[in-house]
């Protein structure tokens, strides 16, 4: 199963069992593939799936580490 796939079905799973934060985590993992789906006119293959999520995880991590030197 496709990763994006697998993500869609984690999100539908998260909605029938009422997990809030997950299904918000999904759903924003979801909508920035869609967004690079969008801009390069073409659908995502596995690796650029992980391209999206590597580049994800980076961002959150620059956040915590400015946020820990700003205090």
């Amino acid at each position: 199963m496709p990763l994006k796939d697998s993500i869609t079905e984690d999100m539908k799973s998260a909605m029938k069992a009422g997990d809030k934060d997950r299904l918000k985590v999904l759903r924003l993992i979801l909508a920035a593939i869609k967004q690079v789906e969008v801009d390069s006119r073409k659908e995502l293959d596995d690796p650029a799936v992980l391209g999206v999520l590597e580049k994800m995880v980076k961002q959150r991590r620059d956040s915590v580490e400015q946020f820990t030197k700003g205090g």
